[in-house]
């Protein structure tokens, strides 16, 4: 049983489904590494069939944060996808 509602969960699929419609420009990029989205994986992380996943997902992210090609490196992953 989750304890995330409908409208939560509705949310986690649009945000997946924008992430992989286009490449990221650097205002996503900048909006994944915010304290906002920090607050939305802690609670996303409360459920544990989810823990784990974004766990990793946030370690991508912190690992994106320090490179300086980090927009070209998502795009050639992107690329690699479709």
């Amino acid at each position: 049983m989750t304890t995330l509602t409908a409208q939560q969960i509705a949310c986690v699929y649009a945000w997946l489904a924008q992430l992989f419609s286009r490449e990221l420009d650097d205002e996503q990029l900048t909006q994944i590494a915010s304290a906002q989205m920090a607050e939305w994986f802690s609670l996303l992380k409360s459920e544990p069939p989810l823990a784990a996943a974004v766990n990793e997902l946030e370690n991508c992210i912190a690992t994106l944060t320090v490179r300086d090609d980090a927009r070209l490196e998502l795009a050639a992953d992107f690329c690699g996808l479709f």
